[in-house]
């Protein structure tokens, strides 16, 4: 009983200094310059200071993509582990850091990685091998290799803040065969690739082009 009578004076008293200082928090000082002022307890040498921002996997906040928003824009986190997947917020995500929520991109973008504008770390993804007839290409995809009599490629139409997404192809079919990548939303509309040739497609935020040929 004792206990919780102490714990509920300090709340109350608590509340009555955040009153009075007029909507700032001051912690380990009563004249808090700040809405929030933490200041560093230098008396203390065996206590860590420091603010601790919320601490996840990359895939633990992938997995919560639909709660970042626009009042979320902003948002600080701290990723402990693992990369990011290509196509959701989480793309620019490539390792453990601080990053926060920009929402006119729908990214995270790292805490002093530039502009969010530039998302250069989402040309990644899985490297793919396939001998089927077609292949439509995941979100997912990075580098597809074909290793059949010849294969019909569809890209994926992307979105506008998806700009600068790279794939790379390469033909190493067991014949002398053809495959070709086709999307409706692409610039040099049907493209040949011939075999053991390479091609590098980027989607400019309307229409994929291809930079090789």
């Amino acid at each position: 009983m004792k206990k919780f009578l102490l714990t509920t004076t300090m709340l109350v008293g608590f509340v009555a200094v955040a009153q009075a200082q007029q909507g700032r928090v001051g912690i380990n000082t009563t004249t808090p310059a700040a809405t929030l002022d933490v200041v560093a307890n230098t008396t203390d040498p065996a206590r860590p200071d420091a603010v601790l921002v919320p601490r996840m996997t990359a895939a633990e906040l992938t997995a919560k993509n639909g709660a970042y928003l626009a009042a979320q824009n902003g948002a600080l986190v701290f990723v402990t582990s693992g990369t990011g997947t290509a196509g959701t917020k989480t793309a620019n995500v490539t390792g453990t850091g601080f990053y926060y929520y920009d929402n006119a991109t729908s990214r995270w973008v790292t805490v002093g990685g530039g502009a969010a504008t530039q998302r250069f770390e989402e040309i990644r993804g899985n490297v793919v091998t396939t001998s089927a007839a077609t292949y439509n290409v995941q979100s997912t995809d990075f580098f597809i290799i074909t290793s059949g009599t010849g294969t019909a490629i569809t890209l994926p139409v992307l979105t506008p803040v998806d700009a600068g997404r790279v794939l790379y192809f390469f033909n190493n079919n067991n014949t002398v065969t053809a495959n070709t990548i086709t999307n409706t939303n692409i610039t040099l509309g049907l493209t040949v690739m011939n075999q053991l040739r390479g091609y590098v497609m980027v989607w400019s935020g309307t229409s994929w082009v291809a930079v090789t040929k």
